[in-house]
């Protein structure tokens, strides 16, 4: 069974798909997964991505399906896997729908653009042992003092700011949400209410794998 995530960045797909491979027992696979392990080996399309990768030019759509084909056609997704990045447009789905063998499942994880800036812009994390907070939903619970470890020191991601997460999101409404209209008519397309808090989605998602 093939399972696509499909969500903005900041809804919360990257973790509950984490999760969800651990309960399926199958492998999870963001595009960056798939971009290291292919670099890492030493089949000739790794050469080209790396090349791409070292100059930093995008990565082009035909070397990107090649390389999704490759790694799905690996001994590890034969039983299946679960899929974060990809496809991220029509005409990556479209191919594919050609190559795939595996009965094919989509969650969409639907999420206002409010409520991402206020997940994404509110994220920080202790620098000593890393644990995750947001200032919005999931505050230290002594105010400025780390929950794990005592630490009285945070910090916040270079890139969390208004102007990029919004040309994300606008990025992401332009090129990959016309994939939920393209799957919703399918038979095995499920969506989540992604704007609840991360225990919330997960007993959703626990709830939903009893219908796939």
């Amino acid at each position: 069974m093939l399972i696509i995530l499909i969500g903005p960045p900041g809804s919360g797909k990257g973790t509950q798909g984490k999760l969800l491979a651990l309960k399926l027992n199958l492998p999870y696979l963001s595009t960056g997964d798939m971009l290291r392990k292919i670099v890492d080996s030493d089949e000739p399309i790794g050469k080209s991505l790396k090349e791409c990768m070292n100059s930093g030019k995008l990565i082009p759509i035909d070397l990107m399906n090649n390389m999704v084909e490759k790694f799905l056609g690996t001994e590890e997704c034969l039983k299946g896997c679960i899929l974060d990045g990809y496809p991220r447009s029509i005409d990556q789905a479209k191919f594919l729908d050609s190559i795939i063998k595996q009965p094919l499942k989509i969650i969409y994880f639907d999420i206002k653009d409010e409520d991402v800036l206020k997940r994404i812009l509110g994220r920080f994390n202790c620098s000593v042992c890393e644990k995750n907070y947001n200032l919005y939903f999931d505050k230290p619970k002594v105010e400025n003092v780390c929950d794990d470890c005592g630490s009285l020191h945070f910090t916040h991601r270079t890139d969390d700011n208004e102007n990029i997460v919004k040309e994300r999101l606008q990025i992401y409404r332009t090129e990959t949400y016309p994939l939920v209209e393209y799957y919703q008519n399918q038979t095995g397309f499920f969506t989540i209410d992604a704007s609840k808090n991360k225990g919330e989605i997960a007993g959703l998602l626990l709830d939903l794998l009893k219908r796939i």
